[in-house]
């Protein structure tokens, strides 16, 4: 007990010795644990023991306060909870980029780009086989080759499939792994609760408990991103993700269990609340699991869906080499295994709805801001010559200054097989338009001498090349010439005064099934019939006397009307533009200024989320996209008569002819079976509806067809040619032979049409579209682990200055805690020879 006496500064001298000895303990701790992980650095905490009032003989009303020594109050650990939120809350976003940079790099290497055995070199290489079979059509090793590098493009997709669902599959086992390591880890904090709470209460501190909470907290931060508060007992509430998984001693358990979708894979759960977790590694993998791989896979999915109904469109509309076979799958489709769980990806219309006669071809329109034909006029003087392709010529003369109104009047008298005439439109300007009701206009050439008049008029012209005789340079000595055209001869008898006009008739009265003879301002043509298709170099001349050399024949070129652009109005046999609605959009359509190609372009233009095509037989064709998760998923409405003439539908039982009718053609919100009776008809392709947070799985289904692959020589390469071309509305196609190859020239152009990525990319883009996203993807997960990684060792750096153990600074403390150990024994010995001076000599006397 401390007092004023020598026995109570004996126990200051103690009091000090114990303090030093349990100094020297800390210290010796701190040795101990300089290099174990997680260990904070301890210190005492030394304070006085309370002082003793006390009077003296000189100061005897005035109490002084005496000290009594020295005590450890506590031991404590040096630690910075700021530094340990911001350790963890950057440890769960490193360990989130490093688990997303190291399974990047694996599926980089799976996709091998670039190299050989990469996607994108197999998609080459099957190309490579279609340009060797354009090459020569008759090669069967060629087919063979194809086939063979079609299979390998198929076996490589569906390998590396396989190998990304196997990730997956390991990414959820690892998942299940990493919800035990943390339930584990969760329970120990219950244990260390229960410690903590009881040295609490005895009023000391547990600095070894809480170095091992905070070391199990820094590896929780690794897995997913955590928030815990402490309460005044000591013990800590966890939270992980969005979920409360400790409270005190009371542990909620994270659950793996599998969701009811897909093939089972796990979600995480407390309770039955699902956990919402927003980094570390275990976020890390549900992104790659659910996001990052399952995109992936849908673009592999997204590109052999396109790629095998594309590519069978097209392969169907062909006949093999030698025609035997057509309508052939070159790929097995998509089709979906229930119809009750699928969606209506595409459709396409029964009719080949081009390639029928040409009896309209439109010319001026409000596109040329032109109001009144009475007054657009002719710069010079002019001609046109049309011919109808056999015997029938009809020259009509335009002067200048003469009016489009003009000239129609001028052919209108003239009883000619075609006429032209105006249609007045909705927005009151004309169109001029050549129409004909017996003739085929594709069979009809009409040359323009002046070579801006229908340029004028607003029609599109062509350059054709035409045997040429000037009468200026007409010369010819007397006699007999023998001439042969296209294996015809004929003596040709040339007297005095024989002119160019003469000739014509010879050529006329002997040649006119391959050749027709016009003489226009001095001029004679020879025009080549419709059956060389006014192609002058499919028209061989045999002048083996010299007739032509001496009239010097010659070629010239001339503007001619362009008949090869057949507009809907030709198919339609409508003229009045009409309106298409998609969704909220409506697009008006001018049939005498669009053709079908044209219609599937502008319908595209307009970005609804659905793509329109049309086939080699010029089929109409309408797909869903991957933003409509590959459904057409908005209402079409438009003309019935439009859709039945496409081939869609059958008309009602009241058909109707009402242009302006608001039909609705396709409703979304209809029942798959009920899509497919509707479109019976049709051509209609059927995909398996689309479940969340899983891939599309086409590319289960990718397959080259058996037929082909077992024999190839029924690969399609004729486009074939149409056996009647009266009636468009039912054309036959026939095969051509075994050296028509527009089928593969088709398909070799296919690659480069914007049909993937909702009609934003072409096939040889978006392979290299995957390969740049996960690059850039990959090259951002490392960044941003880097940047990461930078911050979390300054933090770690900063954190262990703090918390660390410095052997010279323990060192120095060990020494000093020495020295006042001695110092304070050195006193109680002192005391002790006091209290022995007291008791043994105070009071003798010498002798």
């Amino acid at each position: 007990m401390p007092d004023i006496s020598l026995f109570g500064a004996l126990n200051t001298g103690l009091l000090g010795v114990y303090t030093s000895k349990l100094a020297m303990n800390v210290v010796s701790h701190n040795i101990a644990n300089a290099n174990t992980p997680g260990f904070s650095r301890q210190v005492p905490i030394i304070r006085t023991m309370p002082p003793i009032p006390a009077t003296t003989l000189t100061q005897p009303s005035i109490p002084l306060q005496i000290g009594t020594g020295s005590k450890v109050k506590d031991i404590q650990r040096i630690r910075d909870e700021f530094l340990d939120i911001q350790y963890r809350q950057v440890n769960n976003k490193y360990n989130y980029w490093d688990s997303i940079t190291a399974n990047m790099h694996f599926v980089e290497q799976l996709f091998a780009e670039p190299g050989d055995s990469g996607i994108r070199y197999l998609f080459d290489s099957m190309w490579s086989g279609i340009e060797e079979i354009i090459t020569d059509p008759t090669n069967s090793a060629a087919k063979r080759e194809l086939v063979s590098r079609a299979e390998e493009l198929v076996k490589n997709v569906k390998d590396l499939y396989s190998r990304l669902e196997q990730l997956r599959e390991d990414l959820d086992y690892e998942i299940s792994q990493r919800v035990e390591q943390i339930n584990g880890m969760v329970k120990r904090l219950a244990d260390i609760n229960s410690k903590v709470r009881l040295s609490m209460a005895l009023k000391s501190t547990p600095n070894d408990l809480l170095d091992e909470r905070d070391r199990i907290l820094d590896d929780l931060s690794k897995f997913a991103d955590i928030f815990y508060t402490e309460d005044a007992s000591g013990q800590i509430s966890l939270r992980i993700g969005d979920q409360i998984v400790l409270t005190g001693s009371d542990v909620n358990e994270l659950r793996a269990l599998e969701r009811p979708y897909g093939k089972g894979f796990k979600e995480i759960f407390v309770g039955n609340s699902k956990v919402d977790i927003h980094d570390g590694s275990l976020k890390a993998a549900m992104d790659l699991r659910d996001d990052i791989i399952v995109k992936y896979m849908n673009r592999l999915d997204e590109f052999v869906l396109y790629l095998t109904d594309k590519f069978n469109l097209i392969h169907k509309d062909g006949f093999n080499s030698d025609g035997s076979v057509t309508g052939l799958n070159f790929f097995n489709e998509m089709t979906a295994d229930n119809i009750e769980n699928s969606v209506l990806f595409r459709i396409a219309g029964s009719k080949r709805v081009e390639g029928g006669p040409i009896k309209y071809i439109s010319g001026m329109s409000n596109r040329d801001n032109l109001s009144d034909i009475t007054t657009k006029q002719f710069i010079d003087q002019g001609a046109i010559v049309f011919f109808d392709g056999s015997s029938n010529a009809q020259t009509i003369s335009v002067n200048a200054g003469d009016t489009i109104q003009d000239f129609m009047n001028t052919v209108s008298s003239s009883g000619l097989w075609f006429n032209f005439e105006t249609a007045l439109h909705n927005d009151s300007t004309y169109l001029l338009r050549m129409t004909s009701n017996t003739t085929d206009l594709k069979d009809t050439l009409a040359l323009d001498f002046n070579g801006n008049m229908f340029n004028t008029m607003g029609f599109n012209t062509k350059d054709v090349d035409i045997y040429v005789i000037n009468q200026s340079e007409f010369n010819i000595q007397e006699g007999t010439y023998k001439i042969k055209i296209n294996g015809t001869e004929a003596n040709i008898n040339v007297t005095s005064g024989y002119t160019i006009n003469d000739l014509a008739n010879d050529i006329n009265s002997n040649f006119s099934s391959d050749v027709k003879a016009v003489v226009y301002n001095n001029k004679l043509l020879i025009i080549p019939t419709k059956n060389n298709n006014f192609d002058r170099n499919l028209v061989n001349i045999e002048d083996s006397n010299g007739l032509f050399t001496q009239a010097n024949l010659h070629v010239e070129t001339y503007k001619a009307l362009d008949t090869s652009r057949e507009t809907l109005d030709n198919i339609l046999d409508h003229t009045s533009p009409f309106k298409i609605t998609i969704g909220a959009t409506s697009i008006e359509i001018d049939p005498t200024q669009t053709t079908l190609k044209e219609l599937a372009d502008k319908l595209n233009e307009v970005g609804t989320g659905i793509l329109f095509d049309v086939t080699p037989h010029n089929k109409f064709v309408i797909r869903g996209t991957r933003s409509m998760d590959f459904k057409i998923d908005k209402t079409i409405k438009g003309p019935e008569a439009l859709f039945v003439k496409l081939g869609f539908i059958d008309p009602d039982s009241d058909p109707t002819n009402d242009w302006d009718e608001d039909y609705v053609f396709l409703n979304p919100f209809d029942e798959p079976k009920s899509l497919r009776e509707r479109f019976a008809k049709a051509d209609t392709l059927f995909v398996d509806k689309i479940t969340t947070n899983e891939p599309f799985r086409f590319v289960e289904k990718f397959n080259v067809n058996s037929t082909v692959s077992v024999n190839p020589e029924t690969i399609a390469v004729d486009y074939g040619k149409i056996e009647d071309n009266t009636n468009w509305d039912a054309k036959v196609f026939s095969p051509t032979g075994q050296a028509n190859t527009t089928i593969m020239e088709i398909l070799s152009k296919m690659r480069f049409e914007k049909i993937l990525n909702d009609g934003r990319e072409s096939f040889a883009e978006y392979l290299g579209g995957i390969v740049a996203e996960m690059g850039v993807e990959g090259e951002t997960a490392m960044k941003m682990k880097d940047n990461t990684d930078i911050i979390m060792k300054d933090i770690s750096n900063e954190r262990e200055r703090v918390k660390g153990v410095s052997l010279d600074e323990e060192m120095a403390n060990m020494i000093k805690f020495q020295h006042a150990f001695n110092a304070s024994a050195r006193v109680m010995t002192a005391v002790d020879e006091m209290i022995g001076r007291v008791i043994d000599r105070l009071g003798v006397v010498g002798r």
